[in-house]
């Protein structure tokens, strides 16, 4: 069922909230949708959260009544009507300045003045107190000066309008809203090889300078975004961009400023990926700002990939403080699936760069997971440990193991051959004797497909 699996979604305050809502005659008067909700409610909170048989559902729902399939899916269908219409609700009565908005334009269309301005102030007010200067802050100021306008139109025939005030804020707003859409198209062009057609960017850019328009927050961080993904090479434009981060972190809402994190974290992660060590700094300064302002966490839940990623790059840099803390702050917000493997395994790298081998096997045992590149990376670890405290026949079975994991999922095909070449490397470090590692450091540097090649590269010596 559709509204199983968006029940399964709702938080406590939702469901909360739907439960009050469908008890009120005002939004449903059906008891048979409250049952509904309630044996849903408790299916999704079950240990598998699995939807339970329809037949069973029915008749607690209608216990003198026989299975009737088609009023069944109708209930279905209702019920998901009343959660999105509860969710149509709760957006706007997010938006007060909106409201306040769309209270005027009804009291402008009865002819009521008095009422209209009262609320259009009201929505002024509102919309100047709240702390988001984003695209659509801009969107609501332009919408309150022309719903003014209207207002004017009808009751001022003979006098002047503040038509240029209008043009102005649909301006901003449009330049806002269009260079975000071409960081995102600009973000995506790298990484697809691809090509876009900017219209009118040209003349944006020039107003924007000619016009001082870099005092508008949306503007101005957009913009300074634009120029770090226009020129990759600029470490100048990178640097302007996090700082404008930082300086108006507090005006955009979180899923936004995710967002333009992401892009930052994307342009460290190609700089270090040509080699440049100072940009490793710069990403892992990036996600402990980030963190900070608890913009990767979304409804509670932080991917695996970013608690890695961060992890990975404290590691590189030795904040082994930071990073101790920081597994065991947002180990409860991963995914449920993944959580344990991926706490056990990120613990065992910090034990490893604190060299304790010993600690960071035994936490391995506990890292398997079903992702077949979260599993070869902890089976990758484990092959350093070993070979770092000179246990070199379990090491040859670890990666006879490893060798025989490869083959039997065929599906990993893009990471294949860097850790069968870490796999043949490793073999030979263990029978090497000082004087072949040389060559053998060579034909590490020459090949473009290796996994911990850095590491490999400091053993050959």
């Amino acid at each position: 069922m559709q509204v199983f699996q968006i029940i399964k979604t709702l938080s406590r305050e939702e469901v909360r909230d739907m439960r009050i809502i469908l008890r009120s005659d005002w939004f449903n008067y059906r008891e048979d949708l409250q049952r509904l909700f309630d044996l849903l409610v408790s299916g999704s909170a079950a240990a598998q959260g699995e939807l339970p048989e329809k037949t069973v559902l029915f008749k607690k729902i209608y216990p003198d009544k026989p299975y009737d399939d088609r009023l069944f899916r109708l209930l279905g269908s209702w019920l998901t009507d009343a959660i999105e219409n509860y969710w149509r609700w709760k957006t706007v009565e997010g938006n007060t300045a909106g409201s306040m908005l769309g209270l005027a334009a009804q009291y402008r269309k009865k002819n009521l003045p008095a009422l209209f301005q009262k609320n259009i102030r009201q929505a002024e007010r509102l919309l100047s107190e709240q702390p988001l200067r984003n695209a659509d802050y801009l969107r609501q100021q332009h919408e309150v000066l022309a719903e003014q306008f209207r207002f004017e139109a009808a009751s001022k025939r003979t006098a002047a309008l503040q038509v240029q005030d209008i043009g102005d804020a649909l301006d901003h707003w449009y330049f806002a809203q269009k260079l975000r859409q071409i960081c995102t198209a600009l973000s995506h062009q790298n990484v697809f090889k691809t090509e876009y057609h900017f219209s009118m960017l040209a003349p944006i850019l020039v107003q924007i300078q000619e016009q001082k328009l870099l005092l508008y927050p949306a503007i101005d961080l957009y913009y300074h975004c634009y120029k770090m993904l226009s020129q990759p090479d600029s470490d100048a434009a990178f640097t302007a961009f996090r700082e404008k981060i930082e300086e108006h972190s507090q005006r955009f809402p979180e899923e936004e400023l995710r967002d333009l994190y992401v892009l930052a974290l994307n342009f460290c992660t190609r700089r270090v990926n040509e080699g440049s060590t100072a940009h490793i700094r710069a990403g892992f300064e990036l996600y402990r700002s980030g963190f900070d302002k608890n913009v990767f966490v979304v409804d509670g839940v932080l991917s695996r990939f970013t608690y890695r990623n961060a992890t990975a790059l404290g590691l590189l840099l030795g904040e082994l403080d930071w990073v101790r803390t920081f597994l065991d702050t947002f180990r409860d917000a991963l995914e449920p699936t993944y959580r344990d493997s991926t706490y056990h395994f990120n613990m065992a790298r910090w034990e490893y760069e604190r060299k304790n081998y010993d600690a960071a096997l035994v936490l391995l045992r506990h890292a398997e997971s079903d992702d077949l590149l979260a599993a070869l990376a902890a089976k990758t670890l484990a092959a350093k440990i070993l070979f770092n405290i000179g246990a070199y026949d379990a090491l040859h079975s670890h990666l006879d193991a490893m060798q025989i994991f490869l083959k039997r999922h065929k599906e990993i095909s893009y990471h294949r051959n860097n850790y069968v070449h870490f796999i043949r490397f490793m073999r030979k470090l263990m029978g090497a004797a000082p004087s072949q590692k040389a060559a053998l450091r060579q034909a590490v540097l020459q090949e473009s497909q290796v996994s911990e090649k850095k590491w490999l590269l400091e053993i050959c010596v």
